[in-house]
């Protein structure tokens, strides 16, 4: 969480978590605070799905049907100090079942315009990135999105970043460990830099939400780099890896109280034709768009949506063109909880299609 200011009579905290997943209407008295200076802020989260696929059964022929925890996770985080803050975040891995590190900081923050944090944290990549899994504005994380060295795409390094006076441009610039070990024989670190501009209200701290449910009214650009020396291949056959994206989001609250959102993003990677599978030689896009009604029908809003994504693999070969439609609840009017049901089709030039449906209960809360 990046805390810009502190001033509980004009209720200012603003809260922005290591994933984005808080809304601004997240301004709210710190969970245990001694001072304005020192408290700690406590939150959960969680992704729980049910997805049936065509033909993915274990004999082959029949349809699969799975239930599954993708994502558990609790936040810590907050301040110590006016200037020193510090994130801890823990996450069950369901790679081998274990609670991991997710996101481990601490940080000096003197003003919008210099903010230094040293640890584990999600290096600048793309707007997506942020979201991570839990809340992007596609259903499931884009398959164009590659993560980065550690658990959940996180990096071990510094990041310096901030804003201008304004808050409408910000900037970002890391250093991390990136590759260590194989090709990177001289334990070169990984640089990465992001730049965004938002046209109509600003999105001030590190992350930007993935969607403010028509709080604000967001039109935003942006694009990122990032660059390893001798970070891709193999200790015989080693070359650079680079990566850049573009990406854009608008996000529009109209007269009526409905919400009309988009945003789109594409990536390039380049790994020096190494062959490397990791990081392969690649390109790849989204685009989406949603709509979110006025109105209140039981306890949420439904937003149906649609979403497009492309993603050409030319180390592997493998090209993927992948729709999804479907429909979200969110409880309250809030991204943070909801319920999404949709029905996904993915076509692959050298494996067999995807033909699914999946339903998805996400929560996200700071107490």
């Amino acid at each position: 969480m990046n805390i810009q200011t502190i001033n509980p009579k004009l209720r200012q905290i603003s809260l922005y978590t290591s994933l984005a997943l808080l809304s601004t209407q997240a301004f709210a008295e710190a969970t245990l605070q001694r001072n304005e200076n020192q408290f700690i802020n406590i939150g959960i989260a969680s992704r729980v799905s049910f997805s049936s696929v065509k033909d993915a059964a274990p004999n082959g022929k029949d349809r699969s049907n799975d239930f599954e925890v993708e994502e558990a996770r609790l936040y810590t985080n907050g301040k110590v100090h006016e200037n020193v803050s510090f994130e801890f975040n823990f996450a069950r891995n369901s790679a081998d079942n274990r609670v991991e590190l997710l996101d481990g900081h601490l940080g000096l923050e003197f003003n919008n315009y210099a903010h230094v944090w040293v640890g584990r944290f999600l290096p600048a990549a793309s707007r997506a990135s942020a979201a991570a899994p839990m809340y992007s504005t596609t259903f499931d994380f884009p398959i164009a999105e590659l993560g980065s060295y550690q658990f959940a795409g996180r990096d071990n390094g510094a990041v310096f970043f901030g804003t201008d006076k304004s808050e409408a441009f910000k900037y970002y610039v890391s250093a991390t460990n990136g590759r260590q070990g194989g090709s990177n024989q001289a334990d070169n670190l990984s640089y990465a830099t992001r730049l965004q501009y938002n046209f109509w209200d600003t999105e001030p701290g590190f992350y930007n939400l993935a969607s403010y449910d028509g709080k604000k009214s967001i039109l935003s650009v942006g694009g990122s780099y990032r660059y390893q020396k001798d970070g891709a291949g193999t200790i015989l056959n080693k070359g650079d890896s680079k990566y850049w994206n573009l990406d854009a989001r608008l996000e529009k609250p109209l007269s009526d109280g409905a919400v009309l959102g988009a945003e789109a993003s594409y990536y390039n990677y380049d790994n020096d034709n190494t062959g490397d599978t990791v990081l392969p030689e690649a390109k790849g896009f989204f685009v989406n768009g949603s709509y979110t009604f006025a109105e209140k029908v039981g306890i949420g809003k439904f937003q149906p949506k649609v979403i497009y994504q492309e993603f050409n693999n030319d180390t592997t070969g493998l090209d993927r063109k992948r729709v999804d439609i479907g429909v979200g609840y969110l409880i309250d009017g809030d991204s943070n909880k909801r319920i999404d049901v949709f029905y996904f089709r993915e076509n692959r030039n050298t494996l067999p299609d995807i033909d699914g449906i999946k339903a998805i209960f996400h929560v996200a809360h700071f107490f």
